[in-house]
């Protein structure tokens, strides 16, 4: 049966009765790795280490030993844990006969495994299509372990306040999603962490405010980034050179800069597209997959510049990815691009008497 790792992780931290076989794949580790770190207590409670009988499969598994370590009744506390990590033997698509033959002995295997013994299949792939997966789905727990967007995490906000008896007000949970705006996958374990310090730093504070994740977040790479990315969008020239310079001094490199500055002004471009398409903001944010708050925002942002300039600068930035290989005045080259994209004051005195007056004055 499917089921999610939110569940499991339930059922695990209250003792609740979970399946004997529980298989976990998937591209987000930080579930794969809260369910093998909770798995251990849930089976031997509160025996010892040295009387747990842990069984790990890594590499080059024979199913033989698999079904030894499955079927010996356990010596010490009465309860066994088999690990299967080999995802050349479970996970993935089959790889020729022999592959093939490994996985049906090892759904024979994982079909009637005795109650003493809990296995736990752990890896990133597993075919779908496969007999292996088939055949686990009708016993076996299957665990899905998917990264979230930023326009998804608030359910999981909501949980890890409500774990340390808080919550998120509204501006709190929507700055975090802003801030993870500029990332594909949101970071949860380092997530975690900053709401550890936040718990802290709020104290006896049930309600986590704006100002407070302003104060304790500032660990997130991802919170710099953004800063960078809306200060281009707010065309703030002199911010953006600033955190430019902030990024260059943390040993970002210009290639990982120009894809977040292109990704930027991709999005930006596009809302301008769908709003002169009278496109809702509802479709806008399916579209772009993101928050209604981000769309929001994001129309405002885009009315600041001309598809035009827009296009322009893309074209730039993709001429200097290509002139990247070669060396050379790569982040002044960034620089300049942005400089012709942000400021009036460029048409006037040029690049570097702009330059000097921007950093100046804090003016474009």
């Amino acid at each position: 049966m499917e089921i999610t790792a939110e569940k499991i992780m339930q059922q695990l931290s209250a003792g609740t009765q979970v399946a004997g076989v529980i298989a976990v794949f998937g591209e987000e580790g930080y579930y794969k790795d809260k369910i093998a770190a909770a798995l251990p207590r849930a089976v031997f409670g509160d025996a010892a280490p040295e009387d747990r009988e842990i069984t790990v499969f890594e590499r080059d598994t024979d199913i033989k030993e698999i079904s030894a370590a499955v079927n010996t009744y356990p010596f010490f506390s009465g309860r066994s844990l088999v690990i299967i990590k080999d995802e050349k033997l479970w996970g993935g698509k089959d790889g020729g006969e022999k592959r093939k033959q490994q996985q049906e002995e090892l759904a024979e295997l994982l079909a009637d495994v005795p109650e003493h013994c809990q296995v736990l299949l752990l890896g990133e792939k597993i075919d779908k299509r496969g007999k292996l997966y088939k055949s686990l789905l009708k016993t076996a727990a299957m665990v899905e372990c998917k990264s979230l967007k930023s326009y998804q995490l608030k359910p999981w906000l909501d949980e890890q306040a409500a774990l340390r008896g808080c919550r998120f007000d509204y501006e709190a949970s929507q700055t975090i999603m802003e801030y993870l705006s500029v990332t594909d996958n949101a970071p949860l374990l380092l997530l975690e962490q900053e709401i550890e310090k936040l718990s802290v730093y709020a104290g006896e504070r049930k309600i986590w405010t704006k100002d407070d994740i302003e104060q304790t977040f500032a660990a997130l790479p991802e919170v710099s980034r953004f800063a960078l990315l809306n200060a281009i969008a707010e065309k703030k020239l002199g911010q953006t050179l600033e955190l430019l310079g902030e990024e260059r001094k943390h040993g970002n490199t210009v290639l990982a800069l120009c894809g977040l500055v292109s990704f930027q002004l991709r999005r930006l471009g596009r809302v301008k597209e769908l709003l002169k398409g009278r496109a809702s903001q509802a479709e806008i944010a399916s579209e772009l997959k993101a928050a209604p708050f981000a769309v929001k925002k994001m129309a405002e942002q885009s009315r600041r510049f001309g598809l035009g300039e827009l296009e322009r600068a893309l074209l730039e930035l993709s001429q200097l990815n290509i002139e990247i290989r070669y060396g050379g005045r790569q982040f002044e080259k960034l620089e300049e691009i942005l400089i012709r994209l942000l400021s009036q004051c460029y048409l006037v005195f040029g690049q570097k008497k702009c330059l000097k007056f921007v950093l100046n004055t804090g003016q474009a």
